[in-house]
């Protein structure tokens, strides 16, 4: 290669592909020929050219400007292209490309995926939770047991830990048990671990035996030894 021809090859500069469009572009609606259009405009993009000339994007792509056009109109229609007319630097109209409805696409597709993240790994950590307390493996049904207290009772993460913490200090390693406690608060309009303690206070402000025991424990929140299967909240 002469000088001259690595000055213009260095002067093409390049195109950088961020690994989240990479791995996603099908999940946000992409065929693999609309992906390679997409890079080709963004690669005029990048190098301040916001209305490359379509024909030479054929020529590169190997495909007949019908069907570059078309590839255009199709991502038009998606909403994942926007065309718009701009003043310049100079007060010039112009027409660009921008990618941005793309971005956004993906930003609201990460975000979807984070917030189904966080249950999952909630879900995860209070079947972990179970197995330390009850030093065993959990059988499928008792994990279906679990999943439907989260995902069909809507009970709060914290509920159910503070119903677990409660079973295990009245030594009764069952979900019957901790179902029929969780039954119990609900019926007493109790939803968090915090309306747990609440009540315990109002009933009987607390327990010696629980503060003992409670000493050791890996839980944050304190949470009375009490029979709530029995008794009935005051007036």
């Amino acid at each position: 290669m002469s000088y001259d021809g690595l000055l213009k090859w260095l002067e093409e500069g390049d195109t950088v592909v961020s690994n989240v469009l990479l791995q996603n572009y099908r999940r946000v609606g992409l065929t693999d020929s609309e992906f390679i259009f997409i890079l080709q405009i963004k690669a005029y993009i990048d190098k301040n050219t916001p209305f490359p000339n379509l024909s030479l994007i054929a020529e590169f792509m190997g495909v007949s400007e019908k069907e570059v056009f078309s590839l255009l109109h199709i991502l038009l229609q998606k909403k994942v292209i926007l065309m718009e007319t701009k003043n310049d630097k100079s007060g010039k109209v112009e027409d660009t490309y921008s990618l941005q409805p793309l971005y956004q696409r993906l930003f609201l597709l990460l975000e979807r995926d984070k917030q189904k993240a966080v249950p999952e790994k909630q879900a995860v950590d209070i079947m972990t939770m179970f197995e330390q307390e009850f030093g065993r493996n959990l059988s499928p049904i008792e994990m279906q047991t679990i999943a439907s207290w989260m995902d069909t009772d809507h009970y709060p993460i914290d509920l159910i830990e503070a119903a677990l913490r409660e079973a295990v200090l009245n030594q009764a390693y069952s979900l019957k048990y901790i179902d029929r406690i969780l039954l119990s608060w609900e019926k007493k309009n109790i939803r968090s671990a915090k309306d747990v303690l609440n009540q315990s206070k109002r009933t009987q402000g607390g327990n010696a035996k629980f503060d003992e025991m409670n000493a050791n424990a890996e839980y944050d929140l304190e949470v009375p030894l009490f029979n709530w299967l029995d008794s009935e909240p005051n007036s």
